[in-house]
């Protein structure tokens, strides 16, 4: 009995990892397949645009491009991120000072990327690394900017509106690496 459940055990064990047992009675040799593959590393180019012109009556389309864009692997994407802006913790402002009384303003963007949703960079929303584009292949996507102004046209806060005259600048730096698709 010991022998038949020790041989059972083994065949299991045997079936399990896929082996086929030599029996050295009736064979001279064996053969085992050998292979080795080490994937290229990816390869791609993410270009953004150097200066964006923002509107002051609509949204802005800002283009991301991907291109050359080669062994990318399975159930991976470029994911193209909002790594900060310019305002402090990383919100995304544009500032600026009139001229001729030296007043300084400041007016929030909100921005809508993959999600499809515009965001804004307030504590309880942040937009700090939330994803602008992704690709697995060449191609452009678009996200989009708008001044926070366009959501409060009947404001009257110094920030809340586009003062004519006033210089507005600010920037963005993309965080760009490889993640999972979900």
């Amino acid at each position: 009995m010991r022998k038949i459940a020790f041989g059972a055990a083994l065949l299991a064990a045997v079936s399990m990892f896929g082996t086929v047992p030599v029996n050295a009675a009736n064979t001279t040799s064996g053969r085992t397949d050998l292979s080795l593959y080490v994937a290229n590393d990816p390869v791609y180019t993410v270009t953004v645009p150097e200066t964006v012109a923002l509107s002051a009556t609509e949204n802005t389309q800002v283009p991301i491009a991907a291109s050359d864009v080669k062994y990318i692997p399975e159930g991976k994407k470029i994911s193209v991120t909002l790594d900060r802006g310019n305002g402090t913790f990383g919100r995304l402002y544009l500032e600026g000072t009139n001229e001729e009384t030296g007043k300084e303003y400041m007016m929030t963007l909100y921005v809508k990327g993959t999600d499809g949703e515009f965001k804004m960079g307030a504590l309880e929303n942040q937009i700090k690394g939330m994803e602008l584009a992704s690709f697995t292949e060449d191609g452009t996507m678009n996200y989009e900017l708008r001044p926070a102004a366009l959501n409060y046209p009947d404001s009257t806060a110094d920030n809340l509106v586009i003062q004519k005259g006033v210089h507005y600048s600010g920037y963005v730096t993309y965080g760009i690496e490889l993640a999972d698709i979900q």
